[in-house]
């Protein structure tokens, strides 16, 4: 994708008036190929190991009645290929076989479901004690967090995993412990990350005007619903995301490193074409505009609908 040169007006430091700057991870801070090919396959191949161990304890089994009510959820409104899960009567073997098989099915899907997503972290909060995995940021995320704090300005999450795993992932980094770099974490018992009034819940938790808020992210369904909800936005270009269409770059402020929030003029930095972050319609009935070049499925509420990303 051929780069945009930004003028010296839009070099200007993008957390002017900026009192809270909200991030994704998956794309934005943390590589897509970290998920996909570390944090994904490695829940597949130690949740059997993991359910059979823990599986007497009290965490374990809010976590599977979670999958089971979800599953039970699945199957009457149809959903092809769900797998069930035995009753809590049922013998050990054959939940631990159902769970499994279902976990595997939703991953399969590319679900965010919160019931996945809780079982999911607390697979890898194993892994990550056992020094097993090790998360993998961006190499310009960590020091420019670090100066955006020491600026006053307060940082939180907004992902699709859970709360747990987001913190699990920010305090084992190769970069050390940055935890104490955010402010408060959201995920998807918060809400929908395409849905424009999880936004406003956010802003009206971190008590800010939307208008002082930053959200970055590598989705363009998500920067839509974040600037209906009033904040500001920036869709963030790594290797490895989904191509951007140019009407994704006419209506968003699109760029590739966090050290261009500084208003870094970099001959490889993309630019704004046209927009305020974009010209968005807020119908009545709150449809989104329909951005080409993405492949992030719509992301479900707390309950279950089928979504892209985010750890």
């Amino acid at each position: 994708m051929e780069s945009l040169k930004r003028t010296a007006e839009e070099a200007d430091s993008l957390l002017e008036g900026v009192k809270a700057l909200i991030v994704d991870i998956e794309g934005t801070t943390t590589p897509i190929d970290f998920v996909k090919e570390t944090l994904f396959p490695y829940v597949s191949e130690n949740i059997e190991e993991y359910l059979t161990k823990n599986y007497d304890e009290e965490e374990t089994k809010k976590d599977i009645q979670a999958l089971r009510e979800l599953a039970a959820k699945d199957k009457e409104e149809k959903c092809e290929g769900v797998v069930e899960i035995p009753a809590s009567d049922g013998s050990k073997e054959d939940i631990v076989k159902a769970v499994v098989a279902n976990v595997k099915w939703q991953m399969d899907k590319d679900r965010k479901s919160t019931a996945l997503k809780a079982l999911q972290g607390h697979i890898w909060r194993e892994g990550y004690e056992q020094e097993k995995l090790k998360a993998e940021l961006f190499e310009d995320v960590g020091p420019n967090l670090q100066q955006i704090v020491e600026i006053g300005i307060a940082v939180y999450v907004f992902s699709s995993g859970s709360v747990e795993s987001q913190k699990l992932l920010f305090a084992n980094t190769d970069d050390g412990n940055l935890l104490e770099l955010f402010t408060g974490f959201y995920d998807t018992t918060t809400g929908s990350k395409t849905d424009k009034t999880s936004y406003t819940k956010i802003a009206e938790d971190i008590d800010a005007q939307p208008e002082e808020i930053l959200f970055l992210t590598d989705s363009p369904d998500e920067a839509a619903a974040a600037v209906k909800a009033g904040l500001r936005s920036a869709i963030v270009v790594r290797e490895g995301n989904a191509e951007l269409s140019n009407e994704v770059f006419q209506n968003y402020l699109v760029i590739e490193s966090f050290n261009e929030l500084f208003g870094d003029d970099d001959e490889e930095d993309f630019k704004r074409i046209a927009g305020d972050n974009g010209e968005i319609d807020d119908d009545e009935d709150g449809e989104e505009d329909d951005l080409e070049g993405e492949d992030d499925d719509e992301e479900d509420v707390p309950e279950d609908d089928d979504e892209e990303d985010d750890a």
